[in-house]
């Protein structure tokens, strides 16, 4: 025991730490969280060898967190030593190396080659560069969670309330739920540290096999592929250093104001190699790119007749209905039925498209520029005298007043012989008519008008 105590804890390949290697949401969102450091206060589950521990409540309804794993190991796999996630993209080890390309078939079984593999690569400086030269592609764009996750942090199911026995209501410091079962209940950490039959990892993978792929088209002529999402950042430069590797490249042209490019291929084998080699992968100075087929140019349908601007006739669409009738169009809408408003036949001259806003003559035009330019007193004088009809005088013109025989007169006038005969002795006389008696004698002349005696009543 003594000898044992007397060895120096570094040539053992004990771990001195003073600050933990955690992701943000093991950390907790309180910046001032208190950690207790405990030196040697437990063993690595990965490696066995002992390592500092660190213990902390990340909020106030967590549950207390510590480190599970050493710093070396959690290095060689840039995983945090909590949740064992990948630091990066808070996604599995399995879903990380799957999207990345990376095999694990060089991993040792042993525990003694486990150990050796770590102290090698701690002499060789590669324990936590490895993963620091991979590109990161659309896969793991899509599947990484950008925001901390702190409900992972939430306390424990309470095994006595399942079981029906817990009698410490809501001081009890563990959830009073019923486990949801399933396969997410059986994970291990050295098949999350490892990326071996990870219930969380198969779970996303699944939806990244349920991902739309890109199928070609059937017309095998076509050899362009559409890159969509391009900044003004990438250049055609690296566009062309992304694809050249897939064969021969025709043309490259970059579309600034749609934010795209159009990359065409000599082969058609080139450019379906880099539509499935970069669909859904392709990442240019941290901006994700989409990969799509191009789709052929579709030609200008020519018109029957030549072109209209080059033979000097006007599009039929454009034209009047008359004349798009006189070349072969559609006959405009007629509306058919009994004419009740007496309209002339084709409408009025205002409702007429052909006249294209222009005055149709109406009579007295003629008669317009007669003295001039027809805005003088002259002018306006003979316009209203042609309009004004060829009658002088006073009362109703000719023509206007009862029609000849026993018709009815017009209205407001009386009768025919109303007043020619007196009324009943006693009886006043009718609205309009003089008194017995009054007025000059019948078959007389008629008095004067103006001022003057008037003779008297007889």
């Amino acid at each position: 025991m003594a000898h044992r105590l007397l060895r120096d804890p570094d040539q053992d390949g004990w771990e001195r730490s003073d600050m933990p290697i955690v992701c943000e949401s093991c950390l907790g969102p309180n910046p001032f969280v208190r950690m207790q450091r405990i030196e040697f206060g437990g063993t690595c589950h990965i490696s066995g060898r002992p390592y500092t521990v660190f213990r902390w409540r990340p909020g106030n309804e967590a549950r207390y967190k510590k480190t599970v794993i050493c710093q070396e190991v959690a290095k060689a796999k840039n995983v945090c030593q909590v949740c064992l996630l990948d630091l990066d993209y808070n996604l599995p080890v399995q879903v990380r190396d799957y999207a990345l390309g990376i095999q694990n078939d060089d991993e040792p079984e042993s525990a003694v080659g486990k150990e050796y593999k770590l102290q090698r690569e701690i002499k060789e400086g590669t324990l936590d560069s490895s993963f620091a030269q991979q590109r990161p592609n659309d896969v793991l764009m899509r599947l990484q969670r950008t925001a901390p996750y702190y409900k992972r942090n939430e306390a424990k199911i309470c095994s006595f309330f399942v079981k029906g026995t817990c009698n410490r209501g809501a001081e009890c410091p563990y959830r009073h739920e019923m486990p949801a079962g399933g396969e997410l209940a059986n994970q291990n950490m050295k098949d999350r540290y490892y990326g071996i039959n990870d219930p969380v990892a198969n779970k996303m993978l699944k939806r990244v096999a349920e991902m739309p792929k890109l199928e070609p088209p059937e017309d095998t002529s076509i050899t362009t592929l559409y890159i969509g999402g391009v900044t003004p950042n990438v250049s055609e430069d690296d566009l062309r250093d992304e694809f050249y590797a897939f064969g021969e490249i025709a043309s490259l042209r970059k579309v600034e104001n749609k934010m795209c490019a159009f990359i065409t291929f000599t082969t058609r084998a080139a450019a379906e190699k880099a539509a499935e080699e970069k669909h859904n992968q392709l990442v240019l100075k941290g901006e994700r790119l989409r990969v799509l087929w191009g789709k052929p140019q579709q030609q200008p349908q020519q018109q029957q007749g030549g072109d209209a601007s080059t033979s000097g006739q006007e599009a039929p669409h454009m034209l009047p209905p008359q004349v798009q009738m006189a070349m072969g169009g559609a006959i405009p809408y007629q509306p058919s039925g009994p004419n009740f408003f007496g309209l002339p036949p084709g409408g009025y001259a205002s409702m007429d498209p052909s006249a294209m806003g222009t005055r149709i003559s109406a009579p007295g035009d003629a008669q317009k520029r007669v003295g001039g330019d027809g805005d003088g007193p002259d002018s306006k004088r003979a316009r209203s005298e042609a309009a004004a009809p060829s009658y002088s005088g006073y009362g109703a013109p000719p023509g206007y007043g009862p029609p000849p025989g026993n018709g009815p007169p017009p209205y407001g006038m009386p009768p025919l012989g109303f007043h020619s005969q007196p009324p009943a002795p006693g009886l006043r006389p009718p609205f309009g008519m003089p008194p017995p008696g009054y007025g000059p004698p019948s078959g007389g002349p008629r008095p004067p008008l103006g001022p003057g005696p008037r003779p008297a009543p007889p």
